[in-house]
């Protein structure tokens, strides 16, 4: 409960924040002028971002052959989403410790699972928003140099070789997980590698065309493109900053790249505050429910 008063503290200082740069009355007025109809498929297109990744998590869990049905790994999967708020989405282990209590697997066997969500996120993320500078028009040749080292850099075998020449100078935090990045790379064959960034594009335009429905909802048609590339930097500075859920900097990042697109400040500003709860927080809510009805199965909890 105590975290829960936090978050929304900090939320009340996202909305401050940004409303030092636009007009808060027209805001909240923009709002009534909203069309509802477009929040529905937001949110259906918001929340697909997730379920979409389940598909990938799934996949990840049968190549480790864990012996749990598909209706019971989906229940284990929403309830990670109740971590969605936590820095990288380290609170997603929720998932293997669930593993671990009802199949008897060992905790670190299935962390590769969730290390490899999390760095493919992390690799189409940087490839997206670096391919943005193509779209948006702020493409320089540090630009080309930087997609080149983030695809050499983190395609699967090179990140291998490169992990095990640093391990020895690296803290012993890390290198305690290493055999876990070890198995997290051997998911990554050219097949499996494949089926598991196409997914992983297919939940960011899905997330993508739940921003373009609630802009569209306030009478402004951005292409579908461009909001992908928009929400996929917002969420990549966010995971940078190492803030829960990429709290205040994704905000801000989402608020100030819809600006930079022409949508009006005051626009903006909804339309970032809609498209944080159609994805981040309705996740959130999503994860929390699948936590409080699977409490007795997964965790032996009655009460």
């Amino acid at each position: 409960m105590r975290k829960f008063f936090i978050l929304l503290a900090l939320l009340f200082l996202i909305v401050s924040a940004i409303g030092f740069f636009s007009d808060f009355k027209k805001a909240v007025q923009s709002l009534e002028y909203f069309n509802t109809i477009y929040l529905v498929g937001a949110a259906i297109f918001g929340f697909g971002n997730d379920f979409i990744k389940f598909f990938r998590w799934h996949l990840y869990i049968k190549k480790l052959r864990i012996n749990v049905s598909f209706f019971t790994d989906l229940r284990i999967f929403l309830c990670g989403l109740a971590m969605s708020v936590t820095p990288v989405k380290f609170g997603y282990t929720i998932k293997n410790y669930i593993i671990e209590n009802i199949t008897k697997t060992p905790f670190k066997k299935t962390l590769s699972a969730t290390f490899a969500e999390i760095y493919v996120d992390f690799l189409v993320l940087s490839v997206i928003s670096l391919l943005g500078m193509f779209y948006l028009k702020k493409f320089s040749v540090i630009g080309a140099i930087l997609i080149v080292i983030v695809c050499v850099i983190f395609y699967p075998s090179v990140f291998k070789k490169i992990f095990i020449q640093l391990r020895t100078i690296l803290p012993y935090t890390i290198r305690k997980y290493y055999t876990v990045l070890k198995d997290m790379v051997s998911f990554f064959s050219i097949g499996l590698f494949g089926e598991v960034v196409l997914i992983t594009i297919l939940a960011w335009v899905s997330e993508g065309i739940s921003l373009h429905l609630i802009l569209k909802g306030f009478g402004f048609n951005v292409d579908i493109i461009k909001t992908t590339i928009i929400l996929g930097f917002a969420t990549l500075a966010g995971s940078l900053s190492m803030l829960p859920g990429g709290l205040i900097v994704s905000d801000i990042t989402l608020f100030g790249l819809l600006i930079y697109v022409g949508i009006p400040a005051y626009i903006s500003l909804s339309a970032t505050i809609l498209a944080r709860i159609c994805t981040l927080w309705l996740s959130v809510i999503v994860g929390n429910s699948a936590l409080f009805l699977n409490r007795k199965a997964f965790f032996g909890v009655k009460k």
